[in-house]
């Protein structure tokens, strides 16, 4: 909203989120050509997933998204952070792409399986539920899982609650593991030291060429001696331009992103 001559999308948070929602609305009845393929809106909520490591860069592949479905010239190049996502949860079934996916939940359900509930109904009606709770992608983060069919876990489930002495690197803007979370980690693991890279986008915080975390980070890695309290840094523009090249480079980290499931529920 505060950028609102450069990119158009409304002057106020509220014009802001109606300007995205309509235009999901739009795919969702007829989807969007560009860049030769037809969008929904669940094809553009999913792919969003993925953009918003970049809140500069999504913002920018919304606009031509936008400018696509009004009929006006579009560059692909400026939606890289979305159609690219894209095409990595499309790789995400081939070989050998579909290690990750494969690696990613051995760990995600094998660490407590217990915690998954058995009944597929219970994906069914907590997708529905949040996606009017979170509608940008709770539909796509509650539904089923392999987990809800995944053996018992071989190892009990760690409790995270102990007085280990360890570093916890967090971007401010890391949609995937996001600052709430490494803050809650940073509670109880009570002799943490926390580093927070103001304004800093991307899942991954080292190396960046940001002197101040890299400069803590590495002094911690050489000497296993923690910062004498949390350390708060600033991203920088080269820093935060890194991550968009590493966004573009590399396929989503977190959670394979969701392929689109028409009339779901």
């Amino acid at each position: 909203a505060a950028r609102s001559e450069t990119y158009g999308l409304g002057n106020t948070p509220k014009k802001v989120d109606r300007t995205f929602w309509e235009l999901i609305a739009r795919a969702d009845r007829k989807p969007i050509e560009f860049d030769g393929m037809k969008l929904t809106g669940d094809d553009i909520r999913g792919g969003m997933r993925g953009a918003v490591f970049s809140p500069k860069s999504a913002t920018e592949a919304f606009v031509e998204l936008k400018k696509a479905a009004d009929g006006q010239p579009a560059s692909a190049a400026k939606a890289t952070a979305l159609t690219g996502a894209m095409e990595s949860a499309r790789k995400a079934a081939e070989v050998p792409d579909d290690n990750m996916t494969a690696s990613f939940w051995a760990v995600v359900c094998g660490d407590n399986s217990a915690a998954w509930p058995r009944n597929p109904e219970r994906y069914r009606q907590d997708a529905i539920a949040d996606k009017g709770r979170y509608p940008l992608f709770g539909d796509f983060a509650s539904s089923i899982k392999p987990c809800a069919f995944w053996n018992t876990s071989v190892e009990p489930a760690t409790k995270v609650n102990n007085k280990v002495g360890s570093l916890i690197v967090q971007n401010e803007w890391d949609s995937q593991t996001p600052l709430p979370s490494a803050q809650a980690l940073h509670t109880v693991m009570k002799r943490s030291k926390m580093v927070t890279v103001l304004g800093g986008e991307g899942h991954g915080v080292y190396p960046s060429g940001n002197a101040c975390t890299d400069g803590t980070v590495t002094g911690y890695l050489l000497t296993g001696k923690l910062p004498a309290k949390d350390v708060a840094c600033r991203a920088t523009a080269e820093s935060n331009a890194e991550a968009r090249k590493d966004q573009q480079r590399d396929t989503v980290p977190g959670s394979p992103l969701p392929q689109r499931a028409p009339d779901r529920f």
